[in-house]
């Protein structure tokens, strides 16, 4: 799967290259507002500033996808936590029966 960054301020390209399944994560650090082309753009997964930033269900294929400019977009708000219930406690092991 082929990809590329594209700063829109600059037009650099701070990133480009082929991706297949097994590759580590790419980090790319860009200036501003940026669009992302890929051939298949729905198989990408995306962070901005470690927060993860959702590729729209309706964009599939070879498309370009907007990424906001982190120094003035604001993060997107964090999920809520629910407290969970407690975990539960291991059972208590068995003693040994003397003969």
């Amino acid at each position: 799967m082929r990809y590329q960054l594209i700063e829109l301020d600059t037009g650099e390209v701070p990133g480009l290259g082929m991706l297949s399944p097994r590759d580590k994560p790419v980090v790319i650090n860009v200036k501003g507002p940026s669009e992302l082309r890929s051939s298949a753009v729905e198989n990408l997964r995306v962070k901005i500033d470690d927060v993860p930033f959702p590729i729209p269900a309706s964009v599939s294929g070879a498309m370009i996808v907007a990424l906001p400019d982190t120094f003035t977009t604001p993060p997107a708000p964090k999920p809520a936590t629910v407290p969970g219930t407690p975990a539960p406690k291991a059972p208590a092991p068995k003693s040994k029966k003397s003969r």
